[in-house]
């Protein structure tokens, strides 16, 4: 299977000749990445997180296959050999392959000045098309990240300049963030509509980027990217949003206000009268069925209900 991963060039330096000398992180271990569920040959889940084990990224094999590997100024259709090499390839890495933390760190030389000056005016994210064996075996990453698939096998192909990565922007001048990705242009009817029914479940921050919408990318409809309207009305779903950490916060803070009114209302008063506490809430519910901060709540109001009744 062939895919594609993304970083970002952080070190070059031009040669006096014009050359242009790169040392870059070129791909991650031990993360888990979201591919849509055509793009890894199973239409028929919405999308697939594939973990990529560190001890496949840095097993002998795998980093020498990153050494003399073809640069390539976006990706090409197909895979790159020497029958094509000479259409595509902008530069080439050396031999100098090694480990960098959590990642792999390679050397290349550009030698394109079309691909130079993309570098020098902000295009630094590098792809690495790269074929693997996916081994459909799920679990949970050391990291607690939960996973369809293990990338086995992974051999380099080629290092592509493209714009964003999908590996993260640690991955510059890194992985692709259009994965396996066939460009609209290049996908027949049946795979079109393969891809557009793969869309239904499929949460919209993934689902949005598939190539199926790219003609709508420059667009708004009704307030929103017209990209995202066309893959919710495919299906696509919208996660739930999460609280900031200041939304968490406050909302700890006015449970713990409400507790402590609560408490309040609940304390003895020298008032020489017995007043319990109320067995059910305003709805009927039962006081011993609701959360701490609703109880409390709901003891404060029947509380001060009573005492403007004169109870």
């Amino acid at each position: 299977m062939h895919l594609q991963d993304k970083l970002t060039i952080d070190d070059k330096r031009r040669t006096r000749d014009g050359y242009m000398t790169v040392n870059a992180r070129v791909a991650r271990a031990g993360n888990v990445q979201v591919y849509g569920g055509a793009e890894v040959g199973r239409p028929d889940l919405a999308a697939v997180r594939v973990y990529r084990p560190a001890d496949e990224v840095f097993s002998a094999d795998t980093m020498q296959s990153f050494a003399h590997r073809p640069v390539t100024f976006g990706h090409p259709p197909q895979t790159v050999s020497s029958t094509n090499w000479r259409d595509v390839a902008k530069g080439w890495s050396d031999s100098e392959v090694v480990r960098d933390g959590e990642f792999v760190r390679v050397s290349m030389l550009l030698a394109d000045a079309e691909t130079i000056a993309a570098v020098e005016n902000g295009t630094r994210e590098l792809s690495m098309g790269y074929d693997c064996t996916l081994d459909w075996t799920s679990g949970t990453s050391p990291t607690g990240e939960r996973y369809d698939a293990v990338q086995r096998g992974i051999r380099s192909n080629h290092i592509a300049v493209v714009p964003q990565a999908r590996g993260g922007s640690e991955l510059r001048l890194g992985d692709s963030a259009g994965g396996n990705r066939k460009e609209l242009h290049m996908m027949n009817d049946t795979e079109k509509r393969t891809m557009r029914d793969s869309v239904r479940g499929m949460p919209l921050s993934q689902a949005k980027d598939l190539p199926i919408y790219d003609e709508f990318k420059t667009f708004w409809n009704n307030g929103m990217p017209a990209n995202e309207l066309a893959a919710l009305h495919d299906g696509a779903i919208v996660e739930p949003r999460q609280p900031t950490a200041d939304e968490s916060r406050v909302e700890a803070a006015r449970d713990h206000m409400i507790h402590q009114l609560g408490n309040a209302q609940r304390s003895p008063v020298n008032d020489n009268r017995n007043v319990s506490s109320p067995q059910f809430a305003r709805d009927g519910r039962p006081m011993s069925s609701l959360a701490d901060h609703e109880r409390a709540r709901e003891e404060m109001i029947i509380s001060q209900s009573n005492a403007w009744k004169g109870n």
